[in-house]
């Protein structure tokens, strides 16, 4: 099942909808190029209220992968290193039939 994280954009910090901060930039443009970094992807703006009149909120969306899948993904990684050298090893090996005698 694909599960989804959100967070929003206002001004310089970065908030969970929860409302918690997850991280405050000295510059938006540094807010925008971290997002962008961690695989964040813009899914709505909210424009600013025209009787208070202030930021835009922009709503961003990332999927999280289940602990179990990373962790599988993690193993299956690993165990590539591992067998790499030992299908190396046997491609270098000569077969009895092509060996000089």
């Amino acid at each position: 099942m694909v599960r989804w994280e959100h967070v929003y954009l206002l001004g310089t910090m970065v908030f969970r909808i929860s409302g918690d901060v997850v991280r405050d930039f000295d510059e938006e443009y540094e807010a925008w190029s971290w997002l962008e970094q961690e695989g964040w992807g813009l899914v709505a703006i909210e424009p600013p209220d025209p009787i208070r009149p202030g930021a835009c909120k922009y709503y961003f969306k990332r999927q999280r992968l289940p602990a179990s899948e990373t962790s599988a993904t993690r193993i299956t990684d690993s165990l590539q290193h591992v067998t790499q050298p030992e299908q190396r090893y046997r491609r270098n090996v000569a077969r009895p039939e092509q060996r000089r005698g």
